[in-house]
């Protein structure tokens, strides 16, 4: 099964959908929808996710969201997209790449930690702005868990 990033250029709307499957509160997508750059997901011929990459500064990366279809999850496949948008992105300037998961989103924390990503900071009450409160794994999310992956901790492999 071969999974690959493509970069999309236009129609970017055709992809929010798939952003609001990794996070349902629309105003908040719209708020980073048109910075960064978004990647489709794309398994054989088919977009099965998006992955929303934005530069904070000349050195950080933030992936804003990261979102597959359910019923392609649990097949490794956001891995081997997180894994490519990290090779895309080694050797460049950039030395580190952040992500946010909410402190309910258990899979999501396991997931970044398996794939080089490493606990950072905590933003407190970062979802009592969204309109509506989010349970997931019986907890409400509430703060925002960032990860990272930092280049300069990591060998390239050949």
């Amino acid at each position: 099964m071969k999974v690959y990033l493509e970069t999309v250029n236009r129609d970017r709307q055709n992809y929010l959908s798939f952003l609001k499957l990794a996070d349902p509160d629309e105003a908040v997508v719209n708020s980073y929808f048109d910075s960064g750059e978004v990647f489709k997901i794309v398994v054989g011929d088919k977009v099965v996710g998006v992955l929303h990459l934005v530069e904070i500064d000349d050195e950080t990366l933030e992936i804003k969201n990261i979102a597959i279809l359910p019923e392609y999850r649990g097949r490794h496949i956001g891995s081997t997209a997180l894994q490519s948008l990290i090779e895309l992105c080694r050797g460049n300037h950039y030395k580190r790449i952040y992500v946010g998961t909410a402190n309910s989103s258990i899979e999501n924390f396991k997931f970044y930690q398996k794939n080089g990503f490493r606990f950072d900071h905590i933003v407190p009450d970062f979802f009592l702005n969204y309109d509506q409160s989010i349970y997931e794994n019986g907890i409400q999310a509430l703060d925002m868990l960032y990860l990272v992956y930092r280049f300069d901790d990591k060998k390239k492999e050949d």
